[in-house]
């Protein structure tokens, strides 16, 4: 059985011509068979009879004395020939296999608390077991398969018989799934990016702010026409149209008017044609409307704290140029993403926590993990963390057993039951949905930083004016 990988957790009926049922017995629980029937002859006559054990039917731990099961279950099958076993551990050690973890799991006062931490206390006491927590006893964490063959972590634990199970609310990936037994999924959790919180932008571009994109366009093709108008004025073509059409050359600089108009200064004249009036009194307007409205939204802006973009998907995250990883296993759901398995950067479990409060003072890497973990940070100001929104993966959460193992029909049992008595649910509910809500920014007094833009724009002109100054020096000297 063991060689062609037959499941010990089936039913079985073994025939034996002349063997002592105690013996049996003995092997079929080493085998971690459980649900087996002994048939064999007890008398001179050769009547058939059966044989069944329990297990952990007393304070002993051990297994019973073979017990004789009727003779119509043998001959006639009944509903007790393969009865339920481990429905009452009394009082027997049951292990679990896990680590501090929040909000799932906390192991501070030696019970355990939190969403799998209450959980894992009422299953030990629906099944009148003596729970006995236990953190990996090799590596740390959830636990992985190293290069030499060998896990470690919680999963190392079922794996080499140390613990009946695992409770540590791992991702379910595709070697956890073939080496271990999973349990009826009770909740399920997410797998998500996590970075550092968006990055302010400087006071200083907040004078362009009130401007998105488009009307920062708009309005630079807007003055390119003006700059174009003028340099039309001081044209040959414009002498001779403006003969034609009997108008005489403009007698100031049409930048230099266009600009004041704009900021608000006083007309000193205006043109006699009535043609040429109304398009300087829609600049007029025009200039108005701008102005009136940049100075408006300018107060919003200033008050405002605008931040750089923030991470919305993995292209985001690819395209950043930032080092991103997590725990080995979560690498798996990227198995058809070759830039990310090539560009990964592992991290241990244990390593979560600290990285979370890098990232919160401005660490640039991106880290995979379950949600629940970055709201508890969060949740408990231990700083501040921007989610991606799109999420890794959405996984059951589940228990681990070794492969075939007799524990997990009987939890299955009992998970069921706590499930669908809403217990879960609940237990979630108190410890790993609680709303996050983010830090509200006070007002800030205004600084240096928040005038800078106007003191650039100040030094630009002041720069633009000393260079005008010196070409018209040079210019006037070439000429004399």
């Amino acid at each position: 059985m063991r060689e062609r990988e037959f499941d010990n957790t089936g039913k079985y009926i073994v025939i034996c011509e002349n063997c002592d049922e105690k013996k049996a017995m003995n092997i079929f629980w080493n085998h971690k068979i459980i649900n087996v029937v002994l048939v064999k002859h007890v008398s001179v006559a050769y009547d058939v009879t059966g044989f069944t054990y329990y297990l952990y039917e007393d304070e002993n731990c051990k297994i019973s004395q073979p017990v004789l099961l009727q003779d119509s279950c043998v001959k006639n099958p009944c509903l007790d020939m393969f009865p339920i076993k481990l429905g009452n551990f009394h009082s027997c050690p049951l292990i679990a296999s896990t680590f501090i973890q929040k909000p799932y799991m906390s192991l501070d006062t030696g019970v355990p608390r939190g969403a799998d931490g209450d959980l894992l206390v009422l299953i030990g006491d629906a099944l009148n077991a003596t729970l006995k927590p236990m953190t990996p006893f090799r590596g740390d964490g959830w636990g992985m398969e190293g290069s030499d063959g060998i896990w470690t972590g919680s999963l190392g634990d079922v794996y080499y018989d140390l613990a009946n199970f695992s409770m540590t609310s791992p991702a379910i990936t595709l070697k956890r799934f073939n080496q271990f037994h999973i349990s009826t999924h009770y909740n399920s959790i997410n797998m998500v990016w996590v970075t550092h919180p968006a990055i302010p932008l400087p006071a200083w571009q907040k004078l362009v702010r009130p401007f998105q994109m488009k009307a920062r366009i708009s309005l630079a093709a807007t003055f390119m026409v003006v700059v174009i108008l003028a340099l039309f004025f001081k044209s040959e073509l414009w002498r001779k149209l403006s003969e034609i059409i009997r108008v005489h050359r403009p007698g100031t600089n049409v930048i230099f008017y266009s600009w004041t108009i704009c900021m608000g200064m006083p007309t000193t004249t205006v043109p006699s044609k009535p043609a040429l009036l109304y398009v300087f009194l829609l600049w007029v307007m025009y200039c108005f409307m701008v102005r009136t409205f940049y100075q408006a939204s300018l107060i919003h802006a200033m008050k405002d704290h605008p931040k750089y973009p923030e991470f919305e998907n993995l292209e985001d995250i690819l395209s950043s140029g930032y080092k991103f990883g997590g725990v080995s296993t979560i690498k798996d759901y990227f198995i058809e993403e070759p830039r990310v398995i090539d560009n990964w950067v592992p991290i241990n479990s244990t390593d979560i926590w600290p990285t979370l409060s890098k990232l919160s003072e401005g660490m640039k890497y991106v880290l995979a993990m379950n949600m629940d973990t970055a709201k508890s940070f969060l949740l408990h100001r231990h700083g501040e963390l921007h989610i991606v929104t799109q999420k890794i993966v959405t996984s059951p959460s589940c228990l681990f057993f070794k492969k075939f193992s007799p524990m997990a029909a009987a939890l299955n049992r009992v998970l069921g039951r706590l499930t669908e008595g809403g217990f879960t649910e609940k237990l979630y509910k108190n410890h790993a949905s609680q709303a996050i809500v983010k830090k509200v920014e006070g007002t800030t007094p205004m600084n240096m930083d928040h005038y800078m833009g106007c003191y650039i724009v100040l030094a630009i002109g002041w720069v633009a004016s000393a260079l005008s100054f010196i070409v018209e020096l040079y210019y006037y000297k070439s000429v004399q």
